[in-house]
């Protein structure tokens, strides 16, 4: 069946009237109709130091929670997008350039926030301790890194914002001057977002490169240092011959790792370096 050229500006007319329907629709649209929920990014940046893996913290300077521990983080402008959030911020508070962020969940309990209903979007981000130049910046009294201990379980919850564990309150944070924080008295739900970040990183050690992100150099490093990465995530120690077969099985024959010769100027017998190959490189 053919369409004679009469039934053409109909069919225009149609969509020229569908169009316009729109544009009056929008023109003419109040979103003071509906309740506005305000969104934030909470950035955890973590690293590893001495042994311990930590997470930098800020001292809140304004109320609510005015002289607790916060997660960096801040509300979302309306001329940019989440990611671009979470980027802001993590060059703001711990002064790291092109970090690489993955969001973790999207923490939205109707309470989590005395001040309004606020849906936080939270990201992860895994930074050698070297490359840190954290500061307090103009909303918090203070900046610095503390040890995360006694987290238990090895797997995020589907819904880490319901799921509760025995230990969920029993942990503590231990700053660089010695201060001790029961996770309990951390601002808003930031215990739950910690906890929710460190089971999703010991989940995803297995299949993902994620212990290689705090390498202060992924291009020389020794399976110690990879292995201290580990241990410091897992929070307990490893068998240091099963941890070398599994990862030369699982990475150096894959070729995501290569060798790249022996340490120079070290005492004593030098370990092998080791380079960590990007996809393309795998390829």
């Amino acid at each position: 069946m053919q369409i004679s050229q009469g039934d053409r500006p109909a069919e225009s007319s149609g969509i020229n009237n569908e169009l316009q329907s729109e544009q009056f629709f929008l023109e003419n649209y109040n979103p003071s109709d509906f309740e506005h929920p305000s969104v934030t990014v909470d950035i955890l940046v973590f690293t590893v130091t001495d042994g311990k893996l930590c997470v930098l913290l800020l001292k809140r300077r304004e109320h609510p929670f005015k002289g607790k521990w916060a997660i960096p983080g801040g509300f979302i402008g309306m001329d940019e997008s989440a990611d671009d959030a979470a980027i802001r911020r993590i060059r703001e508070e711990a002064g790291v350039e092109n970090a690489h962020l993955e969001q973790l969940y999207t923490f939205s309990a109707v309470n989590r926030d005395p001040r309004t209903r606020v849906i936080s979007i939270a990201f992860l981000a895994a930074v050698p301790f070297q490359k840190l130049h954290f500061h307090a910046g103009i909303d918090a009294e203070e900046a610095s890194i503390f040890a995360i201990n006694g987290i238990q379980g090895e797997r995020a919850s589907v819904n880490p914002e319901r799921a509760m564990f025995p230990d969920d309150c029993l942990w503590t944070l231990t700053g660089l001057n010695g201060e001790l924080v029961p996770a309990s008295e951390l601002a808003f739900d930031h215990d739950i977002i910690i906890q929710t970040a460190v089971r999703r990183m010991r989940g995803k050690l297995n299949y993902t490169d994620i212990a290689f992100g705090f390498l202060e150099d992924p291009d020389a490093f020794t399976l110690t240092e990879l292995r201290v990465i580990h241990e410091a995530i897992l929070g307990h120690h490893l068998d240091v011959p099963n941890f070398r077969r599994t990862i030369l099985r699982e990475y150096l024959s894959k070729g995501r790792i290569i060798e790249r010769g022996l340490e120079k100027g070290v005492v004593g017998r030098p370990a092998m370096l080791y380079s960590l190959q990007s996809s393309s490189e795998q390829g």
